[in-house]
């Protein structure tokens, strides 16, 4: 994941080789739960949700689509009607490998663990929660990336937050942060005007 305000390259080669296309927070959120102190709201970068803590910014959540017509998965899934989530775990299949080369490439001593997708609901449309963890050797967190997938059946929107090590503007601080703001963010990604 880059930092902002550019477009992640999380989603690994699809999104490196597309002009995400960004639309703003503002325009799709719904319900807002947070921690006690702490406030989530659009950033001034519309494609940034900022998360705050006693008034300190702590993380951000980066949302972007691109037409599903620029999706080309090395399976060769398309999406169907009645299939989106078959579609989008391919889509996460090949997230997870273009991640895990991008890490072993960075430092081969790393550790890629990817989590199981999870159906969600994205909004009113059928998503995918994923995530994943790249570890040192010794077990220390290199990074970890949480991730929320959905189609409308015209564009792939992702939602992408999670914990980058060595950059002082990655999406949050650090993991004790991502925890305690994750059960909230399910709820916010569940209710988006989508």
């Amino acid at each position: 994941m880059a930092p902002q305000p550019a477009p992640l390259s999380e989603t690994g080669a699809v999104v490196t080789e597309l002009a995400a296309t960004a639309t703003g927070w503002a325009d799709i959120l719904g319900p807002v739960p947070a921690p006690d102190n702490w406030q989530v709201e659009p950033c001034v970068n519309e494609v940034l949700l900022c998360v705050e803590a006693n008034g300190e910014l702590i993380g951000t959540v980066e949302r972007f689509s691109y037409p599903v017509g620029e999706v080309a998965l090395p399976t060769g899934e398309t999406l169907t009607a009645g299939a989106e989530r078959e579609f989008l775990r391919a889509w996460v299949a090949d997230h997870y490998g273009s991640i895990e080369r991008d890490r072993k490439t960075a430092d081969p001593a790393l550790t890629f663990t990817s989590e199981p997708p999870q159906a969600i609901d994205v909004g009113s449309l059928p998503g995918l929660r994923y995530g994943y963890t790249v570890t040192h050797p010794n077990g220390a967190l290199f990074d970890r990336g949480i991730g929320y997938v959905a189609t409308d059946g015209n564009q792939v929107h992702v939602f992408v937050t999670g914990v980058i090590s060595g950059d002082p503007t990655g999406s949050f601080s650090d993991q004790a942060a991502v925890e305690a703001f994750e059960p909230h963010l399910n709820t916010i990604i569940q209710g988006l005007r989508l």
